[in-house]
């Protein structure tokens, strides 16, 4: 599992959070705000340069007695007779805007925070309910201006660079949000709250050195700190220390059992681990605490699936699919279930069940197929397909399965109409015009081959696949050799523990007549695919050409052992006769 680490706006400022932009003091590690409107208690502040005897003032005590008796449109409508009797008053526009943030009225909200900044400029409540407001609204650039004034009227509002350098953090400019949290921190040099901040930003930008090292600042200040410790977990994963992350993970738990996260995060190490009896006890912890979760009781069935107990997964599937009808992938699961148990019909029943506006739909006609070919029901799994491509015709992956289909039975030229039919639905679709030019390849059409291969990369210029096929078939022909070593060099470079690929180079090198490299190279194919007849039949070759005829002879006939086509026995017989011969 690749665990992505999001650097989220902590600071997105929630409705609740603009009631209190100009509050001093972060005082935890959560994000400001967070909650309902109504969990947060609102009060006005009596408006300045007022007197007892001023014409607003009758309406704000009005609108602040509404308040109190939480009756918020009467409240509102008090400070508009307050506003219209003193039009010009910043602090009446920003107390108005408060109560529209708690109503949810965010763009009324913004005009009053306008009309407070045109009667003076420097009302820094209104600049940060602004930046909190176009945050809210996802217009980060307005965010970040109001911010920014903010900063230039009040130089010491210290958390003004904290949502100032959120936003820098969410916008990617990181250097700007660093120098940000940096200029906090010599305001602030022991808050916590900075030092977290920082390490989510390097760790956003992956450099994950210097998050781990501010990350343990903040713990250094405050060891329980669990939103800290979690991300330090995630840090030490992506860096693959395992170990440090279970520690991690098992101190959050001793300072919350409950803490489903922690579990979760520790269930996955151990999946990763291959310890499936240790996850297996973290999720089953987590379903003491929450026995309706039902993801939860998926992963204890992916692991009895992974351990063999098919039973106990086909329980648990089938629990989670009474309550959950419509979970495709728990049913998908199921099917995979009992396919292993030797239950066909059964897997059958339930892979048909995914309907065609599944993301696993066409998944589940790959299954069916192989059930219905292993049942030698060739003819059905073809029927299956072709009712599938008529349900779905955009669907490239359908006709995918049934050019293969039709591949496997030696009937090239349908699989060849099929492939054409679904780049007729499907003009860019790499993985059809890939199998497309294998299918040529098979069918004798070289340079038809090349066309459909060079067509793929031009579309996806990354393709290692297509770089391959195209450079093993022109090293396998013996022709544009020095392209060949090209293509399979970069395809390496794109998967470097493919044992095909490997073969490819080693191949080159043996085309080449750089009999040591393609030994060196083909050894390692060996060693990443020792079950392929082709890859074990070229690592005897470049034996055979250095003179290392036993090992040559050796291999050949380990080839001859590993179910190789009928064409390559011809040729392996051929070659061992040969080596007996020449070692004689």
């Amino acid at each position: 599992m690749i665990v992505k680490l999001r650097f989220p706006l902590w600071f997105s400022l929630f409705l609740s959070f603009l009631l209190l932009v100009a509050c001093a003091g972060l005082q935890t590690m959560e994000p400001s705000g967070p909650g309902s409107p109504s969990s947060q208690k609102v009060q006005l502040v009596s408006p300045k340069k007022t007197s007892p005897n001023s014409l607003t003032y009758y309406p704000f005590l009005l609108a602040q007695l509404k308040l109190r008796e939480g009756k918020m449109d009467e409240a509102i409508k008090h400070l508009k007779d307050a506003i219209s009797k003193d039009k010009k008053q910043p602090s009446l526009h920003v107390e108005l805007a408060t109560l529209y943030v708690h109503k949810g009225l965010l763009d009324d909200a913004a005009e009053e925070c306008k009309k407070a900044l045109l009667y003076d400029p420097n009302t820094l409540t209104a600049h940060l309910m602004l930046g909190g407001i176009y945050s809210s609204l996802k217009n980060n650039q307005l965010a970040i201006e109001s911010y920014q004034k903010a900063i230039q009227i009040a130089p010491e509002h210290r958390e003004s660079y904290l949502y100032l350098s959120s936003l820098y953090a969410d916008v990617k400019e990181y250097e700007k949000a660093i120098d940000l949290m940096k200029r906090f921190l010599k305001m602030e040099p022991n808050s916590v709250m900075g030092f977290y901040s920082l390490g989510r930003i390097y760790a956003e930008m992956k450099a994950y050195d210097q998050a781990k090292e501010y990350l343990l600042k903040a713990l250094a200040i405050d060891p329980t700190l669990i939103s800290v410790l979690m991300d330090l977990g995630i840090v030490y994963e992506l860096q693959n220390e395992q170990e440090k992350a279970t520690e991690v993970y098992q101190k959050v738990l001793t300072l919350d059992p409950d803490n489903k996260r922690a579990r979760n995060r520790l269930g996955q190490i151990f999946i990763r681990k291959k310890k499936l009896d240790d996850a297996l006890s973290q999720f089953r912890e987590m379903q003491k605490a929450d026995s309706e979760d039902l993801n939860i009781r998926t992963k204890i069935g992916l692991i009895y699936l992974e351990q063999g107990k098919l039973d106990q997964a086909i329980l648990e599937f089938n629990f989670i699919l009474a309550a959950n009808p419509k979970d495709d992938r728990v049913r998908y699961y199921l099917g995979a279930a009992h396919v292993e148990k030797g239950a066909l019909d059964q897997a059958l029943l339930e892979f048909k069940k995914i309907p065609p506006e599944s993301n696993l739909f066409a998944d589940a006609r790959r299954s069916i197929v192989l059930i219905l070919r292993k049942q030698n029901k060739t003819k059905e799994a073809i029927q299956t397909m072709e009712e599938a491509i008529k349900t779905k015709p955009k669907e490239a992956n359908l006709y995918l399965i049934l050019a293969d289909l039709f591949e496997k039975e030696n009937q090239l030229p349908k699989a060849l109409t099929v492939l054409q039919k679904g780049l007729d639905q499907n003009r860019d679709s790499v993985d059809l015009l890939f199998q497309l030019g294998a299918l040529y390849d098979k069918m004798g059409e070289f340079e038809k081959m090349v066309t459909q291969m060079k067509e793929v990369l031009r579309l996806e210029p990354d393709h290692a696949d297509a770089m391959n096929y195209l450079g093993y078939s022109y090293a396998d022909r013996g022709v544009h050799l020095d392209e060949a070593l090209k293509l399979v060099q970069k395809a390496m470079t794109l998967k470097p523990n493919m044992g095909y690929i490997t073969d490819s180079l080693g191949w080159v090198y043996f085309k080449l007549g750089q009999y040591e490299k393609a030994s060196v190279e083909l050894e390692k194919a060996n060693q990443l695919t020792p079950d392929d007849p082709v890859i074990t039949e070229h690592l005897a070759d470049s034996y055979f050409n250095l003179h290392r005829i036993e090992k040559a002879i050796e291999l050949y006939e380990k080839a001859l052992k590993l179910d190789p086509k009928p064409d390559q026995i011809e040729r392996l017989k051929s070659k061992i006769k040969e080596g007996k011969e020449k070692r004689q």
